[in-house]
């Protein structure tokens, strides 16, 4: 199952299996407080 969060500094969305550590790919913001939602197909 897939998660995505959209980072809250630069608004990009970010795709993970795991709801852990998480930080965006194209800023570098610590994403653990935003909200997993289940990715759509």
């Amino acid at each position: 199952m897939a998660y995505v969060k959209k980072c809250p500094d630069c608004k990009g969305k970010s795709y993970s299996a795991s709801k852990k550590k998480w930080v965006c790919p194209y800023c570098g913001e610590d994403l653990k407080k935003i909200e997993a939602n289940r990715a759509k197909n």
